[in-house]
């Protein structure tokens, strides 16, 4: 991790996302506290899980979030087969890595290391 003041604010929300991924992608469709599914659906979430993880990492790790991202989506998808009520799909697992592609160009554009430069802009350094 970027050597944060608030590292483990940062992490603790990447984490969280990682559950609500799963917990959203394996409860029963009619349980879910949200509408799930949808192409919309998968391009913000995992555009924003990537994005999150890319912004509190060092860019050596870039390529190895976007693989996890990836293998976190497509073994949602896989796990879903033991559903009644889910259906996997290979166009949704490969939604989440046209997602995860845009948020890594974002990060090597600019995007990435976001939480340094917004604790500096907010005058708070790392410990």
């Amino acid at each position: 991790m970027l050597p944060l003041r608030f590292a483990p604010l940062w992490g603790a929300v990447a984490w969280s996302g990682v559950a609500l991924a799963i917990l959203l992608s394996l409860l029963p469709a009619d349980a879910a506290p949200v509408p799930v599914g949808g192409p919309p659906q998968h391009l913000a979430g995992y555009f924003l899980l990537a994005s999150w993880f890319l912004g509190i990492y060092p860019r050596a790790r870039y390529p190895l979030i976007g693989l996890g991202c990836f293998g976190l989506g497509a073994g949602l998808e896989l796990l879903q087969t033991l559903s009644p009520t889910r259906h996997p799909a290979l166009a949704d697992a490969l939604t989440n890595g046209a997602a995860i592609l845009a948020a890594l160009a974002a990060a090597y554009a600019g995007l990435g290391g976001w939480a340094a430069r917004l604790e500096r802009r907010l005058g708070v350094g790392p410990r």
